[in-house]
């Protein structure tokens, strides 16, 4: 087994695996919410200590321009200026995700948590820098849609209009947090059918419902298609370590109760047979 650090004995990574499988989801979320806030609250402050006169709404826009970009810094800017009074609330994943959420039961639609998050719940603890949901958007729900988003984000209505008719992420930043939530629009495919019924609802928090969340299956397939995929783009022979950890991370936590047939069909079927196979190597599931 390849333990997720060089420095980490393999005796001790058992232990600390056996620990992540015995808490509850509640508690893994715990851990990504508390890395969370000290990666964004850091980046606040160092920019503040930088820029001691600046406003606290223009240390906001420069830490979105940081962290997420110039077109979004300016829907955050611009949705700011309409406010009489601002003040960044303390970094809370769940009060960043639940009026999308609220937004989408809405109008009709379901939708459940993915990406960092989810690859967390599942896998080994990290920050999440964003949240990324799921849900699949019609076009005719876009207008009420952005109605209620609007309340509690900032949002490009044009490039979300646009994300819907060509089914590709869109981005809103969260007000009173500055924290992205990625809205994923899913396109039809076999594995996104095969996937779905994999979904399941945790408490995370027991101020909230509980939330829909991507299987570990469906992570450790994406994430393996998406390594595989940068792998073969790139000329220089590096390896993205930090998304084959997250991928190893899940198949330790999650291995005694791993569907590794179906895990290696979909694998064959992404064209990831090989990948697959080092995967298994690397958390301790086969044999080189």
């Amino acid at each position: 087994m390849r333990t997720q650090s060089i420095d980490t004995h393999p005796e001790t990574e058992l232990v600390m695996i056996e620990l992540i499988r015995r808490a509850p989801m509640s508690k893994r979320f715990r851990l990504v919410q508390s890395l969370t806030q000290s990666a964004l609250w850091s980046s606040l402050h160092a920019w503040r200590e930088r820029h001691r006169e600046a406003s606290e709404q223009e240390a906001a826009v420069q830490v979105v321009l940081n962290c997420y970009g110039a077109g979004l810094a300016q829907c955050v800017q611009e949705a700011l200026e309409r406010r009489e009074f601002w003040q960044m609330q303390p970094i809370d994943l769940m009060t960043a995700m639940q009026p999308a959420v609220r937004a989408f039961d809405h109008v009709g639609l379901s939708s459940y948590l993915s990406g960092s998050i989810a690859s967390s719940l599942h896998g080994m603890q990290q920050l999440a820098l964003d949240v990324d949901l799921v849900v699949d958007l019609p076009e005719p729900s876009i207008a009420p849609l952005l109605t209620l988003l609007k309340h509690s984000y900032a949002l490009d209505e044009d490039a979300m209009r646009e994300a819907v008719l060509m089914r590709t992420p869109c981005s809103l930043i969260h007000l009173d947090t500055l924290l992205k939530v990625d809205v994923i629009l899913p396109r039809p495919s076999a594995f996104e059918t095969a996937m779905r019924p994999l979904v399941a609802a945790y408490t995370l928090d027991v101020r909230y419902p509980p939330m829909w969340v991507a299987s570990a299956c469906e992570m450790i397939l994406f994430k393996l298609q998406r390594y595989r995929r940068n792998e073969r783009s790139r000329s220089d022979g590096m390896r993205d370590d930090s998304e084959w950890n997250d991928i190893l991370g899940m198949l330790k936590v999650q291995g005694p109760n791993l569907d590794l047939a179906l895990l290696e069909r979909w694998a064959d079927a992404l064209d990831g047979a090989e990948t697959w196979g080092q995967a298994l190597v690397d958390a301790g599931l086969a044999v080189a």
